[in-house]
């Protein structure tokens, strides 16, 4: 009867220390995962960090022409003339009269 409780308490106590190694390995997995995502995280703020710099870099710059070129100003582009009225504005028989209330066209 002892030699059997001994038996069992050295396979319960097998078992337990295969138990705690895999735990123990899964842990360390876990811890090395934990690490490697530091890292990336490091690797990955630091880039930000980078292009944070490069785009004040970049502002100042701009800023720096802007101030040195002269003013300009934006104009609309102007739609186009369509072609028929292209024709007839060109056309000799055909001018406007700046005096007039409303501008009519008016036969040379």
């Amino acid at each position: 009867m002892l030699l059997s409780t001994l038996s069992a308490m050295q396979e319960k106590a097998q078992h337990l220390e295969y138990n705690l190694s895999a735990e123990t390995r899964i842990k360390l997995d876990l811890f090395s995962a934990l690490g490697d995502a530091r890292r990336q995280l490091e690797i990955a703020q630091d880039k930000v960090m980078r292009q944070d710099r490069e785009i004040k870099e970049m502002k100042q710059k701009i800023a720096e022409v802007m101030a040195v070129s002269p003013a300009v100003s934006y104009m609309a582009p102007r739609p186009p003339v369509p072609q028929y009225l292209t024709k007839l504005l060109n056309s000799e028989r055909y001018m406007l009269n700046p005096r007039a209330l409303m501008y009519q066209c008016l036969k040379k």
